[in-house]
């Protein structure tokens, strides 16, 4: 099944940090992504490691999502309810279309 966050693969991270308490990716200056949940970056690397990094694969289920780059490091986003911070877990931006917030 084909979701909003699959519009990420072939994408290079251009942009990768952390705000106050959550993590903002950028893939060039039309698309991002906010992730709010808790995260886990496989195997062990910093979250600014992933610049330059291209999108393989995007997995959605109702527990996580796992964003895959082309050199095996994993990106997942832990959706389960005990993961949340706040009202979101994570936040679309494309410009031009609406945005797209997982609740």
């Amino acid at each position: 099944m084909t979701t909003p966050l699959h519009a990420l693969v072939g994408l290079k991270v251009t942009k990768a940090t952390i705000v106050h308490d959550y993590a903002q990716l950028a893939f060039g200056d039309e698309i991002g992504i906010s992730i709010y949940n808790e995260f886990e970056l496989s195997p062990d690397v910093r979250l600014e490691d992933l610049i330059s990094k291209t999108v393989l694969r995007v997995e959605e289920s109702s527990n996580s999502i796992e964003i895959s780059f082309l050199d095996g490091v994993k990106l997942a986003i832990d959706l389960h309810r005990q993961a949340y911070r706040g009202p979101e877990a994570l936040e679309l931006n494309r410009t031009g279309h609406p945005t797209i917030v997982w609740n």
